[in-house]
């Protein structure tokens, strides 16, 4: 009897090691196609469509899923990642002059508003490209979406663009990281990134698969 259920394709052992297994297939795929950077925003919209297949249990093959999604809307993802990498290197160059061209009290304070900015940017647009995979929206419309959705759930946006700055923090502040940041989020991090942000959405917004 036990060893009969061990061997079920059903038993909650099976079903978690699968799923273990397809957020490790999803990451490598997610980290391949991230590697030409500017398609970082049309892969990460990709990974976060797979990853809604699979909490559907619609998923039929994640890297035929994931190409499927990849050439859905590639124009439309290209022209968001090109808005978020204009609005992130605005940003990051804003921290990096401030902290380079000045001191005291004042860069302190304006360091601290300019990232608390930055961070507010964030939110609202939290949502851009886990939603965009599905979305028959232009990219104009799916911005102003995202903005008014995180307006409705800031936590949620506040929590899925955490999960985006997580190996950049990481990154930025831990000397060792280099070595094995990019290795955790091929193997195993990115799918799982996108996973996570697509079931808080998922459930702040009680999305359905025709949703």
């Amino acid at each position: 009897m036990i060893a009969g259920g061990i061997f079920r394709q059903d038993n909650p052992y099976n079903t978690v090691m699968n799923r273990i297994g397809d957020i490790a297939m999803l990451s490598v795929a997610w980290f391949v196609c991230c590697l030409p950077v500017v398609t970082i925003g049309v892969s990460t919209a990709a990974a976060c469509e797979v990853a809604r297949e699979m909490q559907e249990d619609r998923d039929n093959g994640i890297f035929k899923g994931f190409w499927r999604a990849i050439k859905r809307r590639f124009g439309t993802g290209m022209l968001l990642t090109l808005f978020l990498g204009v609005l992130i290197a605005l940003g990051a160059f804003d921290l990096w002059w401030i902290s380079r061209s000045m001191a005291g009290d004042m860069a302190s304070v304006l360091y601290g508003v300019t990232l608390a900015v930055f961070i507010i940017v964030a939110m609202l647009f939290a949502f851009l490209l886990p939603l965009s995979g599905r979305s028959k929206l232009s990219a104009g419309e799916q911005i102003k979406q995202s903005a008014k959705l995180a307006t409705m759930k800031p936590f949620i946006a506040l929590v899925v663009a955490a999960i985006y700055a997580l190996p950049i923090v990481l990154l930025a502040t831990l000397p060792s990281a280099v070595m094995w940041v990019p290795l955790v989020w091929c193997i195993f991090g990115g799918g799982a990134s996108a996973w996570a942000q697509m079931w808080l959405i998922r459930r702040a917004f009680d999305l359905q698969p025709q949703d």
